[in-house]
Formats: C-alpha cells, structure tokens, sequence
C-alpha cells in the first residue's frame, strides 16, 4: 500500500513538472514570436539574409537570434538537456547534437526558430516558431506559435493538443472533402519531379491543393482541420518534431509517405493526416 501511494505522488510530481515546462515553453514561442513580428514591422530592415545549401535555403540574424535565445532559456529549465536545431550557433555547440541516435539518450529539445524562413524574408506573414522537448527518443511537448495569427498550438504526449487553451477534437475526414497540402525541398531539386507528381495527385484525390511554405504550420492546420492530409517527400526533424505529436493529439496519423514509421534521423518523408484521408491515399494508385 506504501508503494503504491509512493508510485502516486511520483507520478503526481511528474505530471505536474510536465505541464509546467509545457506553460514555460509556451511563453518561450511567444518572445520568439514577438521577435519575428518586431523584425516584420520593420520591413526586416535590421536583418541579415544569407543562403545555406542552395539559393532557396535561406537563414537570417533573426532565425540565429532566436535560436540563441531558445537555447539559452531552455538550457535554464533543463541544464542537463541537449539539442538539435535547425542553425548553428557556435557559442553553444556543446550542447548541439548532430547524430540523431543521442535523441534517444535523455531529454532533447528540437527546435526551429523561423519554420517558413522564406515567408518571413518576403513577408509573407506565414511562419511560426516550432518546439519540441523529446524524452528517451519520443516527443513528449510540442509547442508551435504563429505570431501572425497569434495563435499558439501546444500538445502533451496522452493529454491533447489546444488551440490558444482550447483543447481540439479527435475527429475523422475523407480527402475527397478536404483541402490538402504539400511541401517542396528547397535543399534538395532531385525531389522537384517527385513532388509536383505528388501534388497533382492530391488535387485529384482531394478538394484542392495547397503549398504554404511552413511543415510546421501545415502539421497543426491538418490538426485542426484546416487541411485534410498534409505530405512531404524531404524533410528534417526540426521541421515536423512539434508538429507530429500536435497533429497525433488530435487523432491524426503520421508516418513517412510509404507507411513506415517516421524517425528523427536523415531528411525522411511525411504524411500526416486523418485516418481515412491517410488510407485513401495509402490505396490510391501512383507513382512518384
């Protein structure tokens, strides 16, 4: 009876400390988000835009900013964590993981400072700032914050996902009535062919097609059913971290494209959608 009620109180505290780094996260999105909309007021007039691995991979003082930033408060909450991101900052990059093997080994906060990099740069008000803390390999908080639309999408590994404090439903929806999405590789072309081919493909299952730029965003905006089923054939884990275990929250599927499960590791794909919309697509007949 002891160890039980011992058993009760740990478990108690666990969840407690859970939902309270959840709530410090949450206010973390919301300073980065302020940053990005200080920088978009002023015409990014301050801000820095240099190329990664190809002319379309952009990062800017600001993504750097930010990510600085994150990485210096979460390491305040966590001082034993680590973390992959999607920039580097080299003053901290004892703390940066680059295998995707030492996820698995204690806490692990994957981070993207700007998802939407290029809708930032050009204005097109369509980013966000993506947090997920992962826990012996499995995502166990993840945090997306949208300061365009102020809106501020938070899940708990078992406990739901909100929309600003409202939890979501679970809920199920057919391709053929839905508007879907897709997303393009800016730092790999051989997947151009591919990818077009897969977007005329969901325009034909589907009741329209879009590409927005931001696979955080389209993560959560599958989640509450603004789009019906979301893919993707390139991605890394700092773009789809948070927003796999939102979109899971509310009862969506999220493996690679194929069906496999989708791991932290590599550049894998992503289809993310309702169970029926993911099936549907699943037995549609194509080719990449």
């Amino acid at each position: 009876m002891q160890q039980n009620i011992l058993y009760f109180l740990c478990y108690n505290t666990l969840v407690m400390n859970y939902e309270t780094l959840k709530k410090q996260i949450e206010e973390l999105a919301r300073i980065a988000g302020k940053k990005i909309l200080s920088a978009d007021a002023a015409a990014l007039h301050d801000v820095t835009i240099t190329t990664k691995s190809s002319r379309r991979d952009l990062v800017t003082s600001m993504d750097l900013a930010i990510q600085r930033m994150l990485m210096t408060e979460l390491k305040k909450l966590v001082p034993e964590c680590c973390f992959l991101c999607e920039e580097s900052v080299p003053e901290m990059e004892d703390a940066i993981i680059t295998d995707a093997d030492d996820i698995a080994r204690g806490i692990c906060f994957i981070i993207d400072p700007i998802d939407g990099t290029s809708n930032f740069v050009h204005g097109n008000r369509h980013s966000c700032t993506s947090i997920a803390m992962v826990q012996d390999g499995a995502a166990q908080i993840g945090v997306i914050y949208d300061p365009y639309r102020d809106e501020l999408f938070s899940a708990r590994k078992g406990f739901g996902c909100s929309l600003n404090g409202e939890k979501l439903p679970v809920f199920d929806a057919s391709m053929k009535n839905e508007i879907t999405v897709f997303g393009t590789a800016p730092y790999d072309d051989s997947t151009n062919g591919p990818t077009f081919r897969l977007a005329e493909m969901l325009y034909e299952l589907s009741s329209d097609v879009r590409r927005t730029g931001s696979a955080a965003l389209d993560c959560c905006w599958t989640a509450c059913g603004r789009f019906g089923l979301y893919a993707e054939l390139s991605l890394s884990a700092w773009d789809f971290a948070a927003g796999k275990l939102i979109a899971e929250e509310t009862g969506c599927i999220v493996t690679a494209i194929d069906g496999q499960p989708l791991t932290f590791k590599g550049k894998p794909s992503i289809l993310c959608g309702r169970p029926t919309a993911v099936r549907e697509f699943s037995e549609a007949e194509w080719r990449l």
